[in-house]
């Protein structure tokens, strides 16, 4: 059977408000898109790490009442679960600080079964870790030569590595690895100094990849863009300041390529439908993330 194996970083978001915690939230889209695909019922595998303290337990057990697959998953025991402490400071941008404490043995999990047609989802500074990429390039190798349609995710908090050109040669081998890419505009910005849409695909992602999914937050639109071609779709400004729609989008998006059946070569040249299925996809499941918010700490992120 068809599967999504989601491959990304597992941790903790504490968010302080006023100068006290407000809440947490497991960090990242990738676990949280894994999370919800699984509860919309599709067979979705973590393959990731997490460690064996009480912060390991509460992404754990996040993630597995959703219904998310989680052998791959390596509860390691020396060090502990990231953690990222979100602050809010007088000028109203957040700082944000993080806590970690990897083992020196990164990324030693057992490799999921990947057949032709799964849906493999990467990215994040996960992906672009000096640690982990010995390990998790063999995985994205693997996973191409079985034909997987490969779904990535570029982008990450620039005080992990404030110099780009540092990341710069795993971006661009993560993106050669994909058939589908899928960003925001501000890692659009971070990572190639425009944040155009149309611009950064034809000037850095055409000759990669295909396939780019946009989502811009300032303009409230989902962009699909593929050769001369370009389809869009609006999304509720009110959606946009929530918590988790950036997850829920890239849920959506990836649902629909399940949903439709792909092949990888079928994203080198989208026809409209399947464009617009995407990003409909996308936008439909942000939505849907966005309703799902009770707490008022979620509502203004």
């Amino acid at each position: 059977m068809k599967k999504i194996i989601c491959i990304g970083e597992c941790g903790l978001d504490i968010i302080f408000k006023d100068r006290r915690p407000v809440g947490s939230v497991p960090g990242g889209r990738i676990v949280n898109a894994a999370a919800m695909l699984a509860r919309y019922g599709m067979p979705v595998i973590m393959a990731s790490e997490i460690a064996s303290d009480p912060v390991g337990d509460i992404v754990a057990n996040y993630l597995v009442p959703a219904g998310v697959d989680m052998t791959s998953v390596d509860r390691y025991t020396e060090g502990n679960t990231p953690v990222q402490i979100y602050t809010t400071r007088t000028d109203g941008t957040t700082a944000v600080t993080r806590y970690e404490n990897y083992p020196d043995e990164c990324f030693d999990i057992v490799w999921p079964r990947i057949d032709e047609g799964d849906i493999v989802v990467f990215g994040g500074f996960y992906a672009l870790d000096a640690r982990m990429r010995p390990r998790m390039t063999q995985l994205l190798a693997h996973a191409a030569e079985r034909k997987a349609v490969m779904v990535y995710l570029p982008g990450f908090p620039t005080d992990r590595e404030p110099r780009i050109t540092r990341v710069m040669p795993a971006i661009l081998e993560n993106l050669e690895y994909a058939n589908l890419v899928i960003t925001r505009s501000r890692d659009m910005t971070a990572i190639f100094g425009t944040e155009q849409g149309d611009a950064c695909y034809h000037n850095h992602i055409d000759f990669y990849c295909r396939s780019l999914v946009n989502i811009d937050t300032a303009c409230h639109r989902i962009s699909y863009y593929s050769g001369k071609e370009v389809t869009d779709t609006s999304i509720p400004a009110e959606t946009c300041a929530t918590l988790l729609w950036n997850a829920g989008a890239v849920a959506g998006a990836v649902a629909a390529l399940y949903a439709c059946d792909i092949k990888p070569d079928d994203l080198d040249t989208p026809p409209e439908d399947l464009r617009c299925k995407v990003i409909t996809g996308a936008a439909k499941s942000a939505q849907q993330a966005a309703e799902t918010i009770t707490e008022e700490w979620q509502k203004s992120h």
